[in-house]
């Protein structure tokens, strides 16, 4: 069987040589213009003779001499070649000629060993559990029982059926250890890799981000072994983030959720008054008696309520005479809330002010609290409930953000006004935080906040410990006032004056820390504004559906892969069960 595996050998490696060294032949013929030489024709002659005889019936000496005249065409030595051996010449010949190896070569031979790897990874998983119990039982029992060793079907087999594809040769460099490292990556995400993308809406989006994962893990895990060769721990670790960099990449590219401006809120709620509006639909009879109780409710059982406020009392009186004799439209409904609030809530009276307010909640909460069977007059009574809810919940959303985010009217804009007019603008974060601290302390400004929106508020006015401690540091900066100016500039020449520049360090450590503080509290006044738009806190950015199926394939690949470098081909499940096989 030896003598058979040499002569294959040899044959294959004398046909790959036959053919570089006629094609040299060829060209350096072609070169001079002139006939072939006699060593071309001489191989020539030769090739005829083995494709008659083959090779098997050759005899060493003619294949001898058939390896000796390619060796001379290529301008190859023999020499090495003669020195006595138990195989022959043949043999050291062709083992030499296999030594040769290339990047593509590698590569592959790095594919087709992941393969194997994570096609025998379930044989190898149940054999190492297997080998753990007879561990246990031979500790318990006093037993002899033999380990299982190369199981049918684990990744020795797939290696050994893929065993013409995997070079021997040890990559020669650099940049092979991390081709065949990158290919082994790959291999071994085919498996795991493949069962992500059942299902996928996007499967070649998936397959692409796979193989970019693996490809990163190559390259990082290949890094560390460059650096640590024979640290295990080191190269799982480098690994894994090298296949997360990529969906790492994914997640940062991805805009974060932004919550809905204010003119796209204007325009939803816009929109959805006039869904409601040309639906036509009305208050049911019943309905529409609950709403004029309720509005007549507002000034309780004393008849004096009434007479101390006539205003309030007609408008009252008019609106629920008015309902109770033909039920309004839900649109005048919300027009009939608007024109209390012009000639009642927004009185000059106390008294009457007060009334128009309970009026008007007495209606937002009959809207509120609208169910379809309170609806007539459309056979969309469910759409048009739903409509009206969004539209109301929009409007307040509008009112809400405009108090604080409003260009010229707003909070923010009056904080930063009044901070510039100062000369410096030294106490931005002041005037910011003074502003915020009104809506927390007036019952009327507060109202309709939810408790999530009142905490940032508190967390605005209040200040971090962080916050404050900037805000104190930043007293030294030269703009936040005459004083630190005046300091700042006299340090400035005595730090000219003596060439020692931390004269100046507590100036530029006030305009640093001034600068951090203002920017903090301008981003959580944003942050506030998008939490008031969205109308609840915005979703975190997390992993998409694509990320979350790359994430699993890799790792599920760093589990059943082999290990590369000086563990062998078993994954890092199977060495840890093996491992306690072996102590």
């Amino acid at each position: 069987m030896s003598d058979q595996n040499n002569v294959e050998r040899a044959r294959k490696a004398a046909e790959t040589r036959r053919a570089r060294a006629l094609a040299e032949q060829r060209r350096r013929a072609a070169i001079a213009g002139g006939k072939p030489s006699e060593l071309q024709s001489e191989l020539l002659k030769r090739q005829l003779l083995i494709k008659q005889k083959g090779l098997s019936g050759m005899s060493d000496a003619d294949l001898i001499a058939v390896l000796e005249a390619e060796a001379e065409a290529m301008a190859g030595p023999w020499d090495k070649y003669q020195s006595p051996a138990t195989d022959g010449p043949w043999t050291r010949y062709a083992e030499d000629r296999g030594q040769q190896t290339g990047m593509v070569g590698q590569t592959m031979s790095g594919v087709n060993e992941g393969i194997a790897g994570i096609l025998g990874a379930p044989v190898d998983l149940m054999t190492g559990a297997i080998n753990m119990g007879k561990q246990g039982v031979n500790a318990l029992a006093g037993t002899d029982l033999k380990p299982i060793e190369n199981p049918v079907g684990g990744s020795g087999t797939f290696r050994d059926l893929l065993a013409p594809t995997i070079s021997e040769v040890e990559p020669q460099n650099a940049a092979e250890r991390f081709g065949r490292r990158v290919g082994m990556e790959v291999g071994a995400m085919a498996v795991p890799g493949g069962i992500m993308l059942r299902g996928a809406k996007a499967p070649l989006a998936v397959a692409g981000g796979e193989a970019a994962s693996a490809v990163g893990s190559g390259i990082a895990g290949q890094t560390s072994r460059e650096i640590a060769p024979e640290n295990d721990t080191a190269d799982f670790i480098a690994s894994l983030a090298g296949g997360l960099s990529p969906v790492a990449a994914s997640r940062a590219m991805r805009p974060s959720p932004k919550a809905p401006t204010l003119e796209e809120l204007q325009a939803q709620s816009s929109a959805g008054y006039d869904a409601v509006r040309e639906s036509g639909a009305t208050l049911s009879p019943q309905s529409a008696d609950a709403l004029a109780g309720g509005i007549e409710g507002t000034f309780g059982t004393r008849p004096a309520t009434r007479r101390m406020n006539p205003k309030a009392a007609i408008a009252a009186e008019e609106l629920a005479g008015d309902m109770r004799q033909r039920p309004p439209t839900i649109a005048e409904v919300d027009e009939a809330r608007q024109w209390i609030g012009d000639n009642v809530a927004g009185s000059n009276e106390a008294g009457e002010r007060r009334l128009g307010v309970m009026m008007k909640d007495a209606i937002d909460s009959h809207l509120d609290q609208l169910q379809p069977g309170d609806v007539t007059g459309t056979n969309r009574a469910n759409e048009v409930v739903e409509a009206l809810t969004g539209a109301r919940e929009k409007a307040r959303r509008v009112h809400k953000s405009q108090l604080f985010e409003a260009e010229d009217t707003g909070l923010v804009a009056k904080g930063l006004r009044r901070a510039a007019t100062t000369g410096t603008g030294g106490n931005e974060i002041n005037a910011i935080r003074q502003n915020v601290r009104r809506v927390l302390e007036n019952p009327k400004l507060r109202r309709g906040f939810s408790e999530t929106e009142l905490q940032a508020m508190r967390d605005i006015a209040d200040g971090t410990p962080t916050q404050n401690a900037l805000r104190l540091i930043g007293r030294l900066a030269p703009t936040s006032g005459a004083l630190s100016l005046g300091g700042f500039t006299g340090a400035a020449g005595a730090a000219g004056a003596t060439g020692n520049p931390l004269f100046i360090a507590p100036g530029i450590a006030g305009q640093t820390a001034k600068y951090l503080g203002e920017r903090n509290t301008r981003k959580k006044i944003a942050a506030l504004g998008e939490l008031i738009r969205n109308g609840k806190p915005l979703p975190k950015k997390t992993a998409s559906a694509l990320e979350s199926r790359v994430i699993a394939a890799l790792l599920a690949q760093k589990a059943l892969m082999p290990s590369f470098g000086a563990e062998g081909d078993q994954s890092a499940v199977v060495r840890a069960l093996t491992g306690a096989v072996a102590q």
